[in-house]
């Protein structure tokens, strides 16, 4: 049995230790897994898509995750997931998504990796090491002039609705689940900031 891991062994021998974090969102028609460097890397036996850049090529799209710490004496810090840059074609597919219930209510879980840089390409080393599981909610969309486009998807974590009943939420998902077949909160994502005329005359 090995005292040090990889990372601690080659950090100790002076060597470039870099980390990644590895983003695995889980949507209804299936996880989405992505990592903060550039193309597709094979680790933890799955295939990461590679952020790459953003349109006006400044940096990563992954703009910044806040509230990335431990819940402590009870408390449940938000995530606050923010993709900057993006192309207009990707805001637009994640507003279908969002009003596809493919996103609110579906497990994100964070990872970070560790690679060794000293050499041509990044060396993995170790396993990826699970930050922990959140919740995602319903995204947010802002535009910076006619073709930047930023992403913002807060999370929060499993104890944030640790008060309520089992399927106690008033949404579609806790509504099946309770009343399978029942279509009473169906269209409730889609009537957010939306004005319905009733009655009509």
């Amino acid at each position: 049995m090995q005292l040090f891991t990889e990372t601690i062994r080659e950090q100790a021998r002076g060597q470039h230790v870099v980390c990644s974090l590895f983003v695995t969102f889980e949507f209804k028609s299936g996880p989405m897994r992505v990592w903060e460097g550039d193309g597709p890397l094979d680790r933890g036996g799955v295939t990461w898509r590679g952020m790459g850049h953003r349109q006006d090529k400044q940096s990563n799209p992954l703009q910044s995750i806040e509230g990335l710490e431990q819940a402590i004496n009870g408390t449940a810090p938000q995530l606050n997931l923010t993709l900057s840059g993006v192309d207009p074609k990707v805001v637009a597919a994640a507003r279908k998504d969002a009003d596809a219930d493919e996103i609110e209510g579906r497990n994100l879980a964070i990872s970070i990796g560790f690679f060794d840089a000293a050499r041509s390409s990044l060396v993995p080393l170790d396993n990826l090491v699970r930050l922990g599981t959140w919740i995602m909610q319903k995204p947010s969309f802002t535009a910076t002039g006619p073709t930047l486009r930023t992403i913002s998807l807060p999370c929060e974590t499993i104890f944030a609705q640790r008060s309520r009943a089992p399927f106690g939420m008033l949404t579609d998902r806790d509504q099946q689940r309770r009343f399978p077949g029942d279509q009473a909160l169906e269209f409730i994502p889609k009537m957010v900031d939306r004005t319905v005329t009733w009655p009509e005359f």
